[in-house]
């Protein structure tokens, strides 16, 4: 494409085979942080599971931060004849692959803080262009609806692997295949069969060109990438409060096993999850099919936190089952809100067309840093307060709230 060129059209066939490898991706990624990794580290070490698990989400997702940025960075770099995002969603894929059998293989707990770092570099490779060719490809009317959709990736794929993993293979060298299989078919397909528009002539860079701490720092002038950003920052440290932690509020908190006997907490934790889904999909699918209708995006995101914050607050003051379903509706509901304009709201606040790819890997560290940052808080409210795992729920409360006035406070964005 030279200068002033218009885009390649996109067509239907690129937006769902997006769609689906942006979920695929998704699936390898839920079930691993929120049951394998969990299980595992109950089988390393069953009396200090809640530490270690925090330990190595924490070293993990360190990694994935700067995974991110140098993997968006390095495709707004690459030139080849296949593309500039396309290979390095490939190269990811397989080193995704990979580091599953270095997690399933630890012993030690030095070897799954290993094996998660590993997993969490290598799909952050996949992800990093994965998602700037949403800012490259998808045209600004379509936006809407391809943020809705994608607003289901994560919700969608913590249900599936959920399920798959309370109802699926028991062994587990066979859950992880599954979820290899689900990543290698959902995104190599879609990399190797897509089309790249060429790079601009204007925005050829040499591949280490532009590395520099001010470069990395300078979107944050813009006042509304920053407010974008601390809203997601926020909102994702609370999920991942609610997500890393929701198999032993089951198991502890509740006493799921103890109330349904015969039943394992992986089966509470798949109720619950496939409940949220339900709201997630419904108000995404409510705005997919507005599509370029709906152009006002805050009220949604504004809601969403609001709704949140409420769920998590409920679900850290009850002890009753069936309070706990209800809430997590609500969260459900609160999820779909937030997924449905996420990443249209990230896309609308970025300050420049020739560092997409490094940009949105700055705004997605306000994805992976709060994976780091939320053991470190359960660290400290479990082990330094002597708190059980209610109180994970009350501070993601509490980031629900801060997220829903960092949102309100946005003007670029309506």
């Amino acid at each position: 494409m030279t200068a002033g060129a218009s885009p390649r059209p996109v067509g239907s066939a690129f937006l769902i085979g997006y769609a689906v490898a942006y979920i695929g991706a998704f699936i390898g990624v839920a079930p691993l942080l929120q049951v394998l990794a969990p299980l595992h580290a109950g089988l390393i070490d069953g009396e200090a599971k809640g530490p270690l698990l925090s330990q190595a989400l924490f070293w993990g997702c360190m990694a994935a931060g700067g995974g991110n940025i140098i993997g968006g960075a390095l495709s707004d770099r690459t030139r080849s004849r296949h593309g500039r995002r396309r290979p390095w969603i490939v190269v990811g894929a397989a080193l995704t692959v990979c580091s599953y059998a270095f997690i399933q293989r630890s012993s030690t707990p030095l070897g799954l803080i290993g094996g998660l770092i590993c997993f969490q570099l290598a799909f952050n490779v996949l992800l990093a262009p994965l998602i700037a060719l949403f800012a490259d490809r998808v045209p600004e009317n379509r936006r809407s609806a391809m943020s809705a959709i994608m607003g289901m990736g994560y919700p969608v794929a913590a249900m599936i692997g959920s399920v798959v993993m309370a109802w699926g293979p028991q062994e587990e060298v066979a859950r992880f295949a599954t979820l290899a299989v689900v990543v290698l078919a959902a995104t190599v397909p879609f990399a190797l069969l897509s089309r790249e528009d060429p790079v601009p002539p204007d925005q050829v860079r040499a591949p280490l060109s532009g590395f520099s701490l001010p470069s990395l720092l300078r979107p944050f002038a813009t006042p509304d990438f920053s407010l974008a950003w601390t809203y997601r920052f926020l909102v994702v440290t609370g999920y991942s409060l609610v997500a890393f932690y929701l198999l032993f509020y089951i198991a502890d908190a509740i006493g799921f096993s103890n109330r349904f006997p015969g039943r394992s907490a992986e089966a509470g934790h798949s109720i619950l999850t496939a409940i949220a889904v339900v709201g997630v999909v419904g108000v995404s699918s409510i705005v997919a099919m507005g599509g370029s209708r709906i152009t006002r995006r805050k009220p949604l995101a504004v809601a969403g936190g609001v709704l949140l914050a409420v769920a998590a607050t409920t679900l850290a003051t009850t002890q009753d089952w069936t309070t706990v379903v209800v809430a997590f509706a609500v969260y459900g509901v609160g999820q779909g809100c937030y997924g449905a304009i996420d990443i249209a709201l990230m896309t609308d606040v970025l300050p420049s067309e020739v560092d997409r790819g490094k940009d949105l890997g700055l705004i997605n560290l306000a994805v992976t840093l709060p994976q780091a940052i939320a053991p470190l808080i359960a660290l400290v409210l479990l082990e330094s307060l002597g708190l059980d795992f209610r109180s994970l729920f009350l501070a993601a409360a509490v980031c629900f709230g801060g997220a829903t006035l960092a949102v309100s406070a946005i003007r670029r964005v309506r």
